[in-house]
C-alpha cells in the first residue's frame, strides 16, 4: 500500500492502523485524510461501540465547528458502489448478498458483472463512513466492523478501507448500552483517540496480500475441500467460500 493511504489512530491501549483504498470511495477517502490532517479526530473518541457489531468514532456532533473549514464538515454524496475494476479477483459466485464476491487489491468487494459494479463488503475490520437515514449525509463520522460481518449494510454505506493492525485494540474498547443505541454514557480515556495521522515516508510500510498469493489460494482450497487431516467429513463439499472469513492477510513485510 502507498504510505499516503495508510493511517494510524493512537489510543490508550495501542495503535490501530488502517489501509485506505481510493477506488472504493474516492471522495470519502480524500475527506478522511483531510479530516485527519486537520486534527479533527485528535482527542475525540469511539463513542458508540456495540459488541459484535461496530465501533463508531468522531465527535458525535460535539465538535467546535469554528475550528474547521465549513467545507471539511459538509455532507458528502454517497459512494455506495463503484465501476468494476479490472483488478478484481472473483473468489465466490452466488454469494448470499451479491452475485459474486472477491477482492480488489486485497480489499473484499461484492461484484456485479452485468451492472459492471463493485462495492466494499462489511467484513470484520472494514472501515466505512457513518450517516443519517438520508444517503448523502456522511461527513465526519466513521465506524469499524468489530464483530460478525453485517453484510446487510453492503451497497448502503461508503466503505473506505480496512484495519491492517490493531483489531485486538478495538476489542478492548468499552461497550455502550444497547438501549441507548450503543452510545457510551461516560467517555473515559479507554475510549479516546489520542491522535490520528496519515503515514509518510518515515512510517513502517504495510503490505496487503492479494488473492493471487499461494498462501491465500491454499487456504481457499482447504476451505472448499477440507483437504486437511483435521477434517473427517466433507459430505457437502465443495463448500462455498465466505470472503469475510477468508480475508487476505496484511503484513509489514512484502508478500
Amino acid at each position: 500500500m502507498a504510505k499516503r493511504n495508510t493511517l494510524t489512530f493512537e489510543t490508550s491501549n495501542g495503535d490501530v492502523v488502517i489501509a485506505l483504498h481510493p477506488t472504493l470511495a474516492p471522495t470519502h477517502v480524500a475527506r478522511f485524510k483531510q479530516l485527519i490532517n486537520a486534527g479533527f479526530y485528535d482527542n475525540q473518541s469511539f463513542y458508540r461501540v456495540i459488541d459484535g457489531f461496530v465501533a463508531q468514532a468522531g465527535s458525535n456532533d460535539g465538535h467546535d465547528k469554528s475550528k474547521f473549514d465549513a467545507q471539511l464538515l459538509s455532507p458528502l454524496n454517497a459512494e455506495f458502489t463503484q465501476p468494476l475494476s479490472s483488478n478484481v479477483q472473483v473468489i465466490e459466485e452466488n454469494d448470499m448478498f451479491a452475485p459474486k464476491t472477491g477482492f480488489v487489491d486485497g480489499f473484499p468487494v461484492g461484484i456485479d458483472e452485468q451492472k459492471k459494479e463493485m462495492w466494499g463488503l462489511h467484513c470484520p475490520g472494514v472501515v466505512a463512513f457513518a450517516r443519517n437515514s438520508e444517503k448523502d449525509t456522511a461527513s465526519t463520522e466513521f465506524y469499524i466492523v468489530i464483530g460478525q460481518a453485517p453484510r446487510h449494510l453492503d451497497r448502503n454505506m461508503s466503505v473506505v478501507g480496512r484495519v491492517v493492525e490493531g483489531m485486538q485494540i478495538l476489542q478492548k474498547l468499552p461497550r455502550g448500552d444497547l438501549s441507548q443505541g450503543g452510545v457510551l454514557k461516560n467517555i473515559t480515556d479507554n475510549s479516546k483517540i489520542k491522535r490520528a495521522y496519515v503515514h509518510n515516508e518515515n512510517n513502517t510500510p504495510y503490505f496487503i496480500q492479494t488473492a493471487h498469493h499461494e498462501e491465500f489460494k491454499k487456504r481457499i482450497q482447504t476451505g472448499k475441500h477440507l483437504d486437511n487431516p483435521f477434517f473427517h467429513d466433507n459430505s457437502y463439499g465443495p463448500r462455498p467460500i465466505d470472503v469475510c472469513y477468508y480475508q487476505t492477510k496484511s503484513s509489514t513485510s512484502p508478500w
